[in-house]
């Protein structure tokens, strides 16, 4: 493991993000927006982006299609991201979020992904294998596009310990090989801990990660409610300070995943780590750009977080 070297994420299902923002949303009428802006996006590019506010050394590896895609990478280059993008013949998707201002809440408009051929993903693999060696550490960001392989994740899982380098995973479908080889960190959101394990109870839904798969610590979020992790036995719960004035909460799920990793890679305790990571979040909700955030804001912000801890057992 090179600490130095680039944290390097695997986002497969980029998505140039088209965000309208409405006074009030309502179903089934027409519904006129106040603005709109354009984006790439994508829980990768995300994620990458928030490790940029750090200015933490990272790269995204993704597929690009059609117009698109090579729209998205333009917009990655004039933004400072870089970049690993193997090309297919499918158009990369678009994503529209609709926002609502009166109750803050969001709806998300996604394309379905095309399909992605077998010589495209063995360069994926070529790729990300030759860029390992020089790494920091592997973060898995969400779902695979049609004609991936549910090995695929754990081929690049495996291809990181090789090297020694610590595996965030920040998807639930389809990865259960991944968790059963084993990994680091698994964080993931409160419905899709439960969908993983069949539980809904947040700590029997840990208590069942930790015995069925090879974990070393497990974070949870759900939004601006309390967030959990566990590991080492026991059980932390933050709570969350209260944010008035939320603009765009688009990527603060990202923007956790990439601080917690990288704190955690600079050597913080876990709870630190994480609790870092949600204070980077919340601060990215009160920015028009996704995964941006003011880090003397997040400073401040993660002071005012409230921490209890207990056993997991």
């Amino acid at each position: 493991m090179n600490n130095s070297g680039d944290i390097i994420a695997v986002g497969l299902n980029p998505a140039w993000q088209k965000t309208l923002l409405f006074p009030e949303l309502k179903f089934y009428e027409v519904n006129r927006a106040e603005t709109v802006t354009h984006i790439a996006s994508g829980k990768g590019i995300n994620f990458v982006r928030a490790l940029g506010m750090l200015g933490r050394n990272s790269r995204v590896f993704q597929f690009a299609g059609g117009e698109t895609g090579r729209h998205i990478c333009r917009y990655l280059d004039e933004e400072g991201i870089r970049h690993i993008s193997v090309f297919v013949d499918s158009p990369t998707r678009v994503c529209t979020t609709c926002l609502c201002r009166k109750t803050g809440k969001m709806t998300e408009l996604i394309e379905p992904s095309g399909i992605i051929s077998e010589e495209a993903s063995q360069k994926f693999y070529e790729e990300i294998s030759s860029a390992l060696p020089q790494s920091a550490g592997l973060a898995i960001c969400g779902t695979f596009p049609p004609g991936i392989s549910p090995d695929f994740y754990l081929s690049i899982s495996k291809k990181a310990h090789e090297h020694n380098l610590p595996v965030l995973l920040d998807a639930w479908k389809d990865v259960k090989s991944v968790l059963e080889n084993g990994i680091e960190l698994l964080k993931i959101n409160l419905e899709e801990i439960s969908a993983l394990s069949g539980q809904k109870n947040i700590t029997d839904a840990m208590k069942f990660c930790f015995e069925t798969y090879s974990v070393k610590a497990i974070a949870v979020t759900a939004g601006p409610d309390n967030a959990y992790l566990s590991a080492d036995g026991n059980f932390w719960e933050f709570k969350l300070p209260r944010l008035d004035n939320v603009v765009n909460p688009i990527g603060a799920g990202d923007t956790v995943s990439a601080v917690f990793f990288s704190e955690y890679l600079s050597g913080k305790k876990l709870p630190d780590a994480f609790s870092s990571g949600l204070a980077a979040a919340s601060a990215s909700c009160l920015t028009a750009k996704a995964a941006v955030f003011d880090t003397d804001k997040a400073r401040d912000l993660n002071t005012k977080i409230r921490v209890n801890v207990k056993p997991l057992y």
